[in-house]
């Protein structure tokens, strides 16, 4: 059986052969699962979503606009439409291809043309970020948004690792954390412990270094140099009334950006602190969190 080169290209591209179509009934199929399966896979949140990164030409800069996350998204292909919602963008999305009506999330979206996309639509639009795929989307125009300012992310995944590259291209860089164990004196997980794991797989880069061991009790003063983005703590009926003190506007963790400005996300110690299991739980809850709060 033949099909087009890329499913997103218009029909008269160049065909390859497709072998190994399933024969299951469409019904019978299996769906992909979304939510919480998808985002802990991909280990993203949509808080920092750059502003520009690799243009039609293959470069691999990423930036961020000078207002910060963008906020008015155009998507020039299904996949990058697909993408996008999966991140929880849905509602910075303003403009999707032609080809991704039939997405949910797409309904009530500004239709923007197919292959060759309508850069007047487009630009009526003011987009500060648009996302096109680099076999989905027409190079010329492309270039042509690109001439004319517009930041562009080029998507060009040609296997399942590419797509995972995609989407955290699309997620932007990750933010910086630390998971506090202890408040005072300062206890922290180190990126070598199962918690230090756990901030790696929901994409905080632990300010910790790893030369500082695996639990490694810090200063207050190298707590404020590190100045983390995000604080994750624990909370218990033994540690609440510590933590509460230390973290309240008199408290030593004053000193601390994060703590001052209330970038703090409390999770359940049960789960938290213990290597088994529902350690999965403490994942899911620490993703969505994170993709609750523009941070």
């Amino acid at each position: 059986m033949y099909a087009p080169r890329h499913p997103e290209r218009p029909r008269g591209s160049r065909r390859v052969l497709i072998v190994g179509r399933s024969r299951l009934p469409e019904r019978d199929q299996p769906r992909p699962r979304r939510g919480f399966s998808f985002l802990t896979a991909l280990f993203v949140s949509f808080a920092t979503v750059p502003a520009s990164a690799r243009g039609a030409a293959g470069a691999s800069a990423v930036a961020r606009t000078p207002s910060g996350p963008p906020r008015r998204i155009v998507a020039l292909a299904p996949s990058c439409a697909e993408i996008l919602f999966a991140l929880g963008a849905a509602p910075r999305v303003v403009g999707v291809s032609d080809f991704a009506r039939g997405l949910p999330e797409a309904q009530g979206k500004t239709p923007v043309g197919g292959f060759a996309p309508d850069l007047e639509r487009i630009a009526l639009l003011s987009p500060d970020l648009v996302v096109v795929s680099k076999d989905g989307t027409d190079l010329a125009a492309v270039r042509r948004l690109e001439s004319l300012g517009y930041p562009v992310l080029v998507t060009d995944a040609e296997s399942l690792d590419g797509v995972l590259r995609d989407v955290r291209a699309v997620a932007g860089p990750p933010l910086t954390g630390i998971a506090v164990v202890w408040p005072d004196p300062p206890v922290l997980a180190g990126p070598r412990t199962f918690v230090g794991d756990l901030l790696a797989r929901a994409r905080l880069a632990n300010s910790a270094p790893e030369n500082a061991g695996l639990w490694p009790r810090v200063s207050f003063e190298t707590l404020a140099a590190w100045d983390p983005r995000v604080l994750v703590r624990p909370e218990t009926p033994e540690n609440r009334d510590v933590f509460a003190k230390s973290f309240a506007a008199d408290g030593r963790w004053r000193v601390v950006r994060a703590a001052r400005e209330g970038r703090v996300i409390v999770l359940a110690g049960d789960l938290f602190e213990r290597p088994g299991p529902r350690l999965v739980d403490a994942l899911e809850l620490l993703v969505k969190a994170l993709e609750a709060r523009a941070w």
